[in-house]
């Protein structure tokens, strides 16, 4: 399981995410939560590491990934406008861990459990 560095589910700690902190670890990810399905974008202005993201929907499924360069002031956004929840962790992690998309990253307390599609 991920451990996970923080949830952000209000508006100051969404927009906030990741700048001006220090690099995730191996497996520390971030958790967005927004009120309402959409096709939410993020950037990276401010962050001084690169991330992956996996982009859920209400089901904690995984729809579809992007990553994000350091310092980046340009916004990605998914290809659906279906998602509910964001996992940002390390770029590259998700890959090297073999999640994929229909997979499941699910949020229980402070961790986050991978359910693979059979």
């Amino acid at each position: 399981s991920h451990d996970i560095r923080s949830i952000a589910d209000t508006d100051d700690t969404r927009a906030k995410g990741l700048m001006f902190a220090d690099p995730l670890e191996e497996f520390e990810v971030v958790f967005f939560k927004f009120p309402r399905k959409g096709q939410h974008g993020f950037w990276n202005k401010n962050v001084e590491f690169s991330l992956g993201l996996a982009f859920l929907d209400e089901d904690y499924e995984i729809l579809d990934f992007k990553d994000l360069e350091k310092q980046s002031p340009k916004l990605v956004s998914p290809e659906t406008e279906d998602v509910k929840f964001v996992v940002e962790a390390k770029k590259g992690i998700f890959e090297k861990l073999g999640i994929s998309i229909g997979d499941k990253l699910i949020l229980k307390g402070k961790n986050l459990i991978l359910d693979k599609k059979t």
